[in-house]
């Protein structure tokens, strides 16, 4: 008995196997969707467009990959820059210093100048100049040549390059 059910069994999936596989093979047509209720256009608008498989949002999803590309560029090309600016900062500074020590050695000679000047000549000449470069030059001698060409500049000069040169803030 159970040979005989097995066997037909067996006889009837043969025969009905072609018509089996010609249904799974056939696509099936669009069920109608269901009329479903959204809470607003907007929840509508992005329900559908997951349903129609998301390309507004590969889109835009795209997008900001590309603008995150473009972000990661600019953000190198800054980064070059600062390090380009940095290197000059610290160029110019070294320029700066030099300069100093130029400007340093300079007012050094012009002090040797002034002290082998007469006193009278040296004050004509130092009440001429500008006023730092007048106290950076004093600053420079010896005390007893600074002390002789004071005596011999006009005393209101004389006070304001004495009162500028001991304040520490002005030098």
């Amino acid at each position: 008995m159970k040979k005989l059910f097995l066997l037909a069994t067996l006889i009837l999936f043969t025969l009905l196997w072609p018509v089996l596989a010609e249904e799974q093979a056939s696509p099936q047509p669009p069920q109608p969707a269901q009329e479903q209720s959204y809470g607003s256009v907007e929840e509508r608008r992005i329900m559908e467009s997951l349903a129609a498989g998301g390309a507004p949002f590969a889109r835009e999803r795209e997008e900001l990959e590309n603008k995150k590309k473009e972000l990661k560029r600019l953000e190198g090309e800054v980064d070059k820059k600062i390090e380009q600016l940095n290197q000059l900062r610290v160029r110019l500074e070294k320029l700066q210093e030099q300069k100093n020590i130029e400007e340093q050695n300079r007012i050094g000679e012009l002090a040797k100048i002034y002290e082998k000047m007469t006193a009278d000549k040296a004050a004509a000449a130092l009440g001429t100049v500008n006023q730092d470069l007048a106290i950076s030059i004093l600053g420079k001698m010896k005390i007893k040549s600074a002390a002789k060409i004071l005596n011999n500049l006009d005393r209101e000069k004389a006070a304001k390059l004495t009162a500028t040169f001991s304040d520490p803030d002005t030098r």
